[in-house]
């Protein structure tokens, strides 16, 4: 008995041996055999989709137009209904009209009735509100208000004479916009003067 486990201890390290040997010609053989089966393929990063848009942006501008002094002509009674402005109230030929939309700038005009008379210019021209309600409805039309600047350029006295658009909102909205307007006073001169003025306000939808 002792001498048979004298000689499997003996021959213990050759079969550990002769049994890796097998087992690594065995993994070999398999390997050439299936090449394939034991490629590994790295993973393609997929791709990112992601899209941006980019927003035009609406150009604004503002421009003045000063037209050619005509010769001094008489002033021109202001014809109105409205009882808030004074029956002997009268005007130089001034018109500002200054198109609103939905809050984007237009365009303003000033026409100067006396040659030494430079009417009210606008500083800060505040553009209506234009409801969106208003706006998916089609009200459109135009308002001109009648703005009385005063020697400071603010407007002291602000009142509609007309209203194509056939709504209040609409003419409220011209009015505040109007009393919020900042102007160099008018002046016959070097003397400043308080003066009328006309704007309109135009809304249109989009």
């Amino acid at each position: 008995m002792s001498n048979q486990f004298e000689k499997q201890k003996l021959t213990y390290q050759k079969t550990i041996e002769k049994s890796l040997v097998i087992s690594l010609a065995f993994l070999i053989m398999l390997l050439h055999i299936f090449p394939k089966a034991f490629e590994r393929h790295a993973e393609e990063p997929q791709p990112i989709s992601f899209a941006f848009e980019i927003e035009e942006i609406p150009v604004t501008r503002q421009s003045v137009r000063r037209g050619y002094q005509p010769p001094p002509r008489p002033v021109i009674p202001i014809a109105s209904e409205d009882p808030d402005i004074p029956q002997n109230a009268t005007i130089d030929e001034t018109i500002l009209d200054w198109t609103a939309g939905d809050a984007r700038a237009g365009s303003s005009g000033l026409t100067v009735g006396h040659a030494d008379t430079i009417p009210p210019r606008p500083i800060v021209q505040v553009l209506p509100e234009y409801p969106k309600e208003l706006q998916k409805q089609k009200v459109q039309g135009t308002v001109k208000v009648m703005m009385y600047v005063n020697e400071n350029g603010r407007v002291q006295e602000a009142v509609v004479t007309e209203n194509s658009t056939g709504n209040s909102t609409c003419s409220d909205a011209a009015l505040a916009a109007a009393k919020k307007s900042v102007y160099t006073p008018a002046t016959i001169g070097k003397k400043r003067v308080a003066a009328w003025v006309a704007c309109y306000y135009t809304f249109r939808p989009d």
